[in-house]
């Protein structure tokens, strides 16, 4: 058992696991757009959700307290090298992967590059000291949400995109995508409640307290399925899959708790975006 729970402590602290998820949302859009899958693009997207996991975990590492640490944090300290690791194998794909795309690739990547390097980086100025962009007040759980699905909707159509950036299909494809997104992101502020508390950061749960912060989850939620349900009105199977993924990440969302171990959080909140490729692989 010890065994297992160090692999276990393995894939999902170093990051392995989180980035499979994110990638497989990549895929499902892939799979909605009835579009042939560019298997680049989703290796592209895992490696550099790997190497941005990577390097937030241990910038942040030095800002924690002690007694705030962690499984997770503690891992990260014990481990270093392995992320660093883990930083420059996925650094090294993500530059290959590029020299199998083609060039205007780059210039979608831009602004997900900018928010991410914004996200970990102290860049703002504020009351005598240099912010990052997710210490600004509320800002967390939108970035992440915003980023995530700006590079799951908008590199995988990337070719679309740079032909028709003002799509009304594709600008509505996203925000439910980030309606999705943030309601699985929201809980992981319920998680660090405590962890937030000492510090300046503003979070929904802190602000509005757990209950209502769950409840904002579930509202984000039903707007998503609005948006599903006039988004694939033409298309059963796939409204049928997206639904079921939004009801079981209903279920889930909704027995957050800030007591809920790290394995909840990492396989089972993250682990929805997984559930919903799997529905809209099996009904497509």
């Amino acid at each position: 058992m010890k065994v297992l729970k160090k692999l276990l402590d393995f894939f999902v602290f170093s990051n392995i696991y989180v980035a499979m998820p994110v990638s497989a949302l990549a895929w499902t859009t892939f799979l909605l757009f009835g579009t042939e899958v560019n298997f680049y693009i989703v290796s592209f997207v895992y490696c550099s959700t790997l190497f941005i996991y990577n390097v937030h975990r241990l910038v942040g590492l030095h800002k924690i307290e002690k007694e705030h640490l962690s499984p997770r944090h503690k891992w990260a300290l014990k481990n270093k090298p392995i992320l660093y690791l883990g930083m420059f194998l996925s650094a090294v794909g993500c530059l290959y992967l590029l020299t199998k795309i083609d060039y205007t690739f780059i210039y979608i990547l831009i602004p997900s590059s900018l928010i991410a390097f914004g996200y970990s980086a102290p860049l703002l100025k504020r009351n005598g000291k240099f912010w990052r962009l997710r210490d600004l007040p509320f800002a967390k759980v939108f970035l992440i949400s915003i980023t995530v699905s700006y590079v799951t909707v908008y590199l995988p159509l990337f070719d679309f995109v740079l032909d028709d950036w003002s799509n009304l299909t594709l600008l509505g494809f996203f925000f439910s995508r980030v309606l999705f997104v943030l309601a699985i992101t929201i809980p992981f502020d319920i998680r660090d409640v405590d962890f937030d508390a000492p510090s300046s950061l503003n979070t929904l749960p802190l602000i509005f307290g757990i209950e209502k912060a769950r409840r904002l989850s579930i509202i984000s939620l039903s707007l998503y399925v609005g948006l599903v349900l006039f988004l694939f009105q033409s298309s059963t199977f796939t409204t049928l899959a997206l639904l079921l993924s939004a009801l079981f990440t209903a279920w889930i969302v909704s027995y957050a708790k800030k007591e809920s171990s790290e394995y909840y959080y990492s396989l089972f909140v993250e682990g929805t975006m997984l559930l919903q490729f799997g529905l809209v692989w099996l009904m497509s």
